[in-house]
């Protein structure tokens, strides 16, 4: 872990963050640079990971989140846990999320996120699950709200399934 640095996101991280992770495009920095701006209004921690001093993640922890499946209950949330590639399996997903889990007690006893459904997502389903993620009870959301029996759906980012954590 002595490899491990977290500590909050900075304007001057979104070009070390777009070439991580492959994407400079205008709609990636305007994304970061929003969570940033929330993050100067106290609406939000922006989180990131270095790895030998190379960018290797971040994360966002809203604390009071107005989406997701607990969105508007006053609860703390974890939004786009990323890990760059060449930087898996080096426990830092784990340092993030201690990191922000620690940050989150501040503010509730609960926390929580959504995971997608799809086969793409299996690796993080099983990494919230061990870290005490159970789900919130609801069934499965679609574009942020449950779905009712028998309704259609497209298996996409947008089916999900909602995880809280007792901090």
């Amino acid at each position: 872990m002595n490899n491990i640095q977290i500590r909050k996101m900075t304007y001057d991280d979104i070009p070390l963050i777009c070439k991580a992770d492959n994407d400079e495009s205008e709609d990636n920095i305007q994304y970061l640079k929003n969570n940033l701006n929330n993050q100067d209004n106290n609406k939000c921690s922006a989180i990131v990971a270095l790895y030998n001093n190379q960018m290797a993640g971040y994360v966002f922890l809203y604390y009071e989140c107005k989406w997701g499946g607990l969105k508007n209950q006053g609860l703390p949330s974890v939004v786009d846990l990323i890990v760059f590639e060449p930087f898996r399996k080096n426990g830092i997903a784990s340092a993030i999320m201690d990191y922000a889990e620690k940050e989150a007690a501040n503010y509730n006893s609960r926390i929580y996120l959504d995971v997608c459904l799809n086969s793409e997502y299996g690796p993080a389903q099983c990494f919230y699950i061990k870290r005490g993620y159970v789900p919130d009870g609801a069934g499965v959301y679609y574009e942020q709200e449950v779905l009712g029996l028998n309704s259609p759906c497209k298996n996409d980012d947008e089916l999900t399934l909602c995880l809280v954590k007792e901090l």
